[in-house]
């Protein structure tokens, strides 16, 4: 068992958990992959070493929760990536890891090349906020604003670093660099969109302020 585990919600990219899978494998040193998959839609090829979690559709947030929970005693480090995330520095975990290994709930991100030091769509924290907080992101939330979560936790905490010379390219439709789909036709909707935003407001105005709190003590 590695250090690191980093769960990857997938759904309907079977073609792509091969292609994260061979950059995860050239450029990974310290983790341990599982692959989120939703009971309906479980044709995926199995990778020997990999790790799949099947469970009752839970939109990505959902999934990343459920994960990160049942895991969370077992590595001391959880990771974050979309399956539209490729790891192209070598020794990346490693990298992030020791950018926060003497800090106190550590949250640690690299460069996607979209948004930078703006946001960690890919994200690397220490499994004590799970521990602490029973999620990886508030589970109002489905799949927006999660970056902009550990990043206000990780600032608020002063716990949060950003790695830019350790790159985790975002293969998304809006940088130019994979075509559109169901899925982010889906979870780009204005529906979708407005319901993680108010969910986000919310959970900052009620109840953020707490659970920094009990990251805090803990």
């Amino acid at each position: 068992m590695n250090k690191v585990l980093l769960i990857v919600p997938t759904r309907g990219r079977p073609d792509k958990s091969v292609e994260f899978y061979e950059e995860f494998k050239k450029n990974s040193t310290i983790t341990d992959l599982v692959f989120g998959l939703d009971d309906d839609d479980i044709e995926y090829p199995r990778i020997d070493g990999v790790l799949y979690e099947v469970n009752p559709r839970a939109m990505m947030n959902g999934t990343l929760n459920l994960i990160a929970n049942k895991y969370a005693d077992q590595y001391e480090y959880i990771a974050f990536l979309g399956d539209d995330h490729r790891t192209r520095t070598y020794g990346w975990d490693a990298e992030l890891v020791n950018s926060i290994k003497d800090i106190k709930h550590g949250i640690a991100y690299g460069n996607d090349l979209l948004q930078g030091r703006n946001l960690p769509t890919a994200v690397l924290l220490k499994s004590s906020i799970v521990k602490t907080l029973g999620f990886m992101a508030p589970p109002a939330m489905k799949h927006l604003y999660l970056d902009n979560f550990w990043k206000d936790i990780g600032n608020e905490l002063g716990s949060l670093v950003y790695r830019d010379d350790v790159i985790i390219e975002h293969m998304h439709p809006f940088a130019g660099k994979s075509e559109s789909d169901e899925g982010y036709v889906e979870v780009n909707s204005s529906e979708l969109y407005k319901h993680d935003q108010k969910a986000f407001q919310i959970y900052s105005e009620t109840e953020m302020s707490e659970d920094l709190d009990r990251l805090r003590l803990n």
